[in-house]
């Protein structure tokens, strides 16, 4: 009920957010664990750099305060900090699994044969564990979650939206379809068209949520920006969100507090996007990634020599990278590491 109620205060305000990753961090210990096996972590949280030997992980997630790895098995494996355990207490007959998301205290997995499993904290709402009946009914063939509501892309190319939102953010709109991809953001969604082009949904210009709402939460992340086009990839952060183009460009928009929007001059060649919560991560052709936007707790400091990257993601203050030969390389607030 405790960790229900943090969850239910990030909607607030995002000086709250704050506030709540502040206390997380310092109101017990710092050590992360694997869902399954042992493992070690830096208890300095000044040494904010580490990684781990992983085995046969073809993709990544990271949520509020855990990650999640997806094998070529098939199968899960999770890292969490101390507080947060349930959310990596992955059902221990999880298989044939396609995809993984992870959202602020819970997690869902996409199995190959179309249904979702979720573990962790439901939604305020109650609303995202029903994404276990939905595969009764349609095709699932992605997933995306940030902090309390779900996207669902169907094969048919159109869209669910399941979860906790009071700002639009399950308002997906009618006569939506040919998508291709769905990102999830903190109170707003997006989805990549196959004509490259993008809907968003949420906050929107003029505000349409209530002059208090508008205050607090409307910053333009869901203001697609007018005539993008030959777009790949789009990624929603907490109130910003990015696109890939087809040129290996990235376009910005929404919340610009720390910089996130603020895309580095001359960043071209990218091949893949995500955005954390206030910061964001591209990763380029040549293996290598480029970080901006909130540093306060270091998720900005690409490690040095960091290069042979296939796989990024960024969580609330924390970045993660997956390498090519399959090394785990975690910086920033939470500090997971270990041999899946």
């Amino acid at each position: 009920m405790e960790i229900e109620m943090a969850l239910n205060r990030i909607r607030i305000s995002r000086s709250l957010l704050i506030l709540i990753i502040i206390l997380v961090l310092f109101a017990g210990c710092l050590t992360i664990q694997p869902s399954s096996q042992n493992s070690t972590a830096i208890q300095n949280p000044n040494e904010s750099l580490n990684s781990g030997s992983t085995t046969h992980v073809v993709a990544i997630s990271a949520g509020f305060e855990h990650i999640l790895a997806l094998k070529n098995d098939g199968t899960v494996d999770a890292w969490c900090y101390k507080g947060g355990k349930i959310v990596c207490d992955v059902p221990s007959n999880l298989s044939d699994v396609s995809a993984v998301a992870a959202g602020a205290q819970y997690s869902l997995a996409l199995k190959r044969d179309g249904t979702i499993v979720f573990w962790g904290f439901p939604d305020a709402d109650n609303q995202l564990p029903t994404l276990m009946n939905l595969s009764k009914t349609v095709n699932i063939s992605a997933i995306s979650t940030k902090v309390s509501h779900a996207l669902v892309l169907k094969s048919d190319g159109t869209v669910i939206a399941r979860g906790s939102s009071r700002l639009g953010a399950l308002d997906v709109p009618d006569n939506l379809t040919n998508v291709i991809q769905v990102s999830a953001g903190g109170d707003h969604s997006l989805a990549l068209k196959n004509d490259g082009t993008v809907v968003a949904w949420g906050p929107k210009s003029p505000c349409n949520i209530g002059p208090i709402q508008c205050d607090i939460y409307y910053r333009g992340q869901a203001d697609v920006p007018a005539n993008l086009t030959n777009v790949i990839q789009v990624s929603a952060g907490l109130e910003h969100s990015l696109a890939l183009k087809s040129d290996g460009t990235v376009v910005a928009w929404g919340d610009d507090e720390y910089g996130q929007t603020n895309v580095p001059a001359n960043l071209t060649n990218v091949i893949a996007i995500s955005a954390g919560y206030n910061h964001n991560l591209a990763l380029k052709s040549d293996g290598t990634v480029v970080a901006w936007g909130d540093n306060e707790y270091g998720q900005t400091n690409v490690p040095a020599n960091l290069t042979n990257v296939k796989s990024i993601a960024g969580g609330a203050g924390f970045s993660v990278a997956l390498k090519n030969d399959g090394t785990l390389v975690e910086w920033g607030l939470y500090i997971p590491i270990g041999k899946i």
